[in-house]
């Protein structure tokens, strides 16, 4: 018979495994330290925001596979744009500055009505620039008919055009129709479920009354 002398007992395999995955799903919080999940942009612990790395991966199109250059606009905005193809890649602070609506009347001048275009084409995902997970399709405003390509945590990507079309529907008020369009929406959901409240509390009324009726003429037997 041989004895282990070692401190302690060895892990199981399956054990090591187990531990070595649990490690790869966590990471270290900036501001407290404590171990918590990947995924997490704020901290369980301390609640402190995350600050994102922008992912590991050279910027190229999505669409052409070729490298973005850079691109310097004259607010000193600074995009990566695809040599080939004309897209855009805008992270997401940059996409917040360009969508202001402050910074849109500021810098697109026209007076010709918005007309929203047909979508057309397959449905197409692509993956996001900087760390190469497929993206989520979403219609700008709801109602713009400019559907984006968006990574909740590092930025969208624009083909050709688009932002152009994004900033033009801000500038004729689509925000604005949108949000109208949002309340009007939630009044109405709002409206029909005190109706089917009312209905029910009269449905129980009803039936409370029909009780009490049943048990007054015959008794509790």
């Amino acid at each position: 018979m041989f004895f282990c002398h070692c401190k302690g007992n060895l892990p199981e395999k399956g054990n090591i495994m187990g531990a070595s995955k649990a490690a790869k799903k966590t990471k270290k919080c900036e501001h407290c330290g404590k171990n918590m999940n990947v995924r997490y942009s704020i901290c369980p612990h301390c609640g402190g925001q995350q600050h994102e790395t922008g992912g590991s991966l050279t910027p190229e199109c999505p669409r052409c596979k070729v490298g973005l250059e850079l691109l310097v606009t004259d607010d000193g905005e600074e995009y990566d744009i695809c040599p080939q193809c004309n897209g855009v890649w805008l992270d997401r602070d940059e996409f917040r500055r360009a969508t202001m609506e402050r910074t849109v009347y500021r810098k697109v001048k026209t007076g010709d009505e918005y007309i929203k275009n047909p979508v057309r084409g397959p449905v197409e995902y692509i993956p996001c620039v900087r760390c190469g997970k497929l993206m989520n399709r979403r219609n700008f405003g709801k109602i713009s008919g400019v559907i984006i390509d968006r990574c909740s945590k590092h930025g969208v990507w624009l083909d050709a055009g688009e932002l152009e079309k994004i900033q033009h529907f801000i500038a004729d008020g689509g925000l604005d129709r949108s949000r109208d369009r949002e309340i009007a929406k939630n009044r109405a959901a709002i409206k029909e479920l005190a109706i089917n409240v009312d209905q029910n509390t009269f449905t129980v009324r009803l039936l409370h009354f029909w009780n009490f009726k049943r048990l007054l003429f015959r008794g509790w037997r």
